[in-house]
């Protein structure tokens, strides 16, 4: 009986989900549709361009409208589960509120689990696609998706650090680049300023330059060159980095790119909290589950649908706007990247599972009645 009234719950919340999912993507596709459709008819592109772009943006849409269409779908599911007197007849048989809601608690699970792969496998190839007929296709941008050529910093094999002022991968041509070496410690021991670097095809060329070595109490000695060869382990394919837009970066790209800036000596602090933001923001569906059940149930004593409807979406805009307070924090440095994007998941699971524990009582929060 429990299981065949679990499926029958679970069959509920799933179709209200996608019928939730497939509406929130249509609108937004509906309203993106007629701010880009002028774009793309007056570059005279074929429809088709115009059909897979937006086939291409489904992914991204789905991975931010997720958390919203599983509190959609636990109102929708519960409140007319309420209204027929279903929670009744399944509490006078002995099901308990966290038995009736553990099916919906589940797929909130595994559509926050399902959103993080796609963010990971999915999203970032579909986001490259969409982009490139967008960027450069419509907006003829011709420096979207190329490699860098200017302002280039990489750690190399050795360790030493590189200034690249200007990069020509077509002829592995370089000029003004730095190289910085500190041999284990904090302080600069040598350093490398060429006015060109040129490869041979077997080693670089190092012409009109010097080098600077240092002791700990300042310069020890400069040395000019007109033409050297250093022993680099790096070929010009080590240096050509792609420009790449943040959407377009799966997980582990993100990860191996706040890696590489960090070991550059560059500020990684917006990349820490964009990397958490991505791997929280899909378990907010689990939090909005968590407060859309007691609220729906509480409030389904006093209204119908729309009324759950709008006690939820009051309560989900307070969680949104904490949510973005906390990254915007986070992106200042006031908190750490952590508690930014995990912070407010923690205190309103927190309060989802207090409202559940006192659904028996008539005050949604003591001292408050809804």
């Amino acid at each position: 009986m429990m299981s065949l009234l679990k499926r029958y719950v679970l069959g509920k919340f799933v179709y209200s989900y996608l019928l939730s999912a497939a509406g929130l993507i249509g609108i937004f596709l509906v309203v993106d549709f007629f701010e880009r459709v002028d774009e793309f008819v007056s570059r005279g592109l074929p429809y088709s361009d115009l059909v897979f772009y937006y086939i291409y943006k489904i992914p991204n849409i789905a991975f931010y409208m997720a958390p919203q269409a599983v509190m959609l779908a636990t109102v929708i599911t519960l409140a007319t589960l309420a209204r027929d007197n279903e929670i009744v007849a399944m509490k006078a048989c002995g099901i308990s509120i966290t038995g009736i809601t553990l099916p919906i608690l589940g797929s909130a699970l595994v559509i926050a689990l399902l959103i993080l792969a796609s963010s990971e496998y999915l999203t970032p190839i579909t986001n490259k696609k969409m982009n490139h007929i967008f960027f450069v296709k419509v907006r003829h941008k011709p420096t979207y998706g190329t490699i860098q050529r200017e302002k280039i910093w990489l750690v190399a094999k050795d360790g030493a650090i590189w200034n690249i002022d200007q990069f020509d991968p077509e002829k592995g041509r370089m000029s003004k680049v730095s190289i910085f070496y500190k041999y284990g410690g904090r302080s600069i021991q040598k350093r490398i300023d060429v006015d060109e670097v040129v490869w041979t095809g077997k080693e670089w060329e190092f012409i009109a330059g010097y080098v600077r070595t240092f002791r700990s109490d300042g310069l020890d000695a400069t040395v000019y060159f007109a033409k050297k060869v250093f022993p680099i382990a790096e070929t010009p394919d080590d240096f050509k980095k792609m420009k790449i837009r943040g959407e377009e970066l799966s997980l582990r790209e993100m990860y191996d790119k706040i890696q590489e800036l960090g070991a550059e000596g560059k500020d990684t602090v917006k990349n820490r909290v964009e990397l958490q933001q991505r791997l929280s923001y899909p378990f907010i569906s689990i939090v909005l589950a968590l407060l859309a059940i007691p609220l729906s149930l509480r409030s389904s004593r006093h209204g119908g649908v729309l009324f759950c409807v709008g006690v939820n979406l009051a309560m989900g805009f307070v969680f949104s706007f904490l949510y973005a307070m906390g990254i915007s924090l986070g992106f200042g440095g006031i908190f750490s990247p952590v508690l930014a994007a995990w912070g407010p998941f923690v205190f309103f699971s927190s309060l989802g599972f207090y409202l559940i524990f006192t659904l028996d009582s008539e005050e949604t929060i003591p001292g408050f009645k809804l």
